[in-house]
């Protein structure tokens, strides 16, 4: 008898990081249409608002961005390549207190006149939760790839 408040410790536990992990699931999903919408409009002043000001943006090719304001003029230069969608696909996603690991693969849509280029690729962002509750992202890593490899 003596193990049931353990039992029930256990199984309060598992449910409280099931929603743990559920609502920031929710959280990182929203974060990521408001990027694909923004991305997708050219808006590249108001998506680097969605990272901190110490936030690293990590591209294949570029040096190493450093700070919201580089990382806007990096997006605009990236979106100067034309009209372009992206999609976004989390693999994993993982926390702690005050961040969050996620993995997952992207597409970038060039729209050409005749035709359109598709480029895939992989990506590794470090987000962080603020004081006020909203997750930034801290560390953007991305790098392309010929077919996408899921875990």
């Amino acid at each position: 008898m003596k193990k049931f408040p353990y039992y029930c410790l256990v199984a309060l536990m598992s449910v409280s990081s099931f929603a743990w992990t559920s609502d920031l699931s929710s959280a990182i999903k929203a974060k990521n249409d408001k990027y694909i919408e923004l991305f997708n409009e050219g808006k590249a002043e108001q998506l680097s608002q969605m990272f901190t000001e110490d936030a690293l943006y990590l591209n294949d090719g570029f040096s190493i961005i450093q700070g919201r304001k580089e990382i806007a003029k990096q997006l605009k230069m990236e979106m100067s390549a034309g009209p372009a969608t992206i999609t976004l696909k989390t693999v994993e996603l993982k926390r702690d207190n005050r961040t969050a690991t996620e993995v997952g693969v992207w597409e970038v849509t060039i729209k050409g006149e005749k035709s359109n280029e598709k480029i895939l690729g992989n990506y590794l962002v470090v987000w962080q939760k603020q004081s006020n509750g909203q997750w930034l992202i801290y560390r953007d890593v991305i790098n392309y790839s010929e077919k996408h490899q899921t875990l």
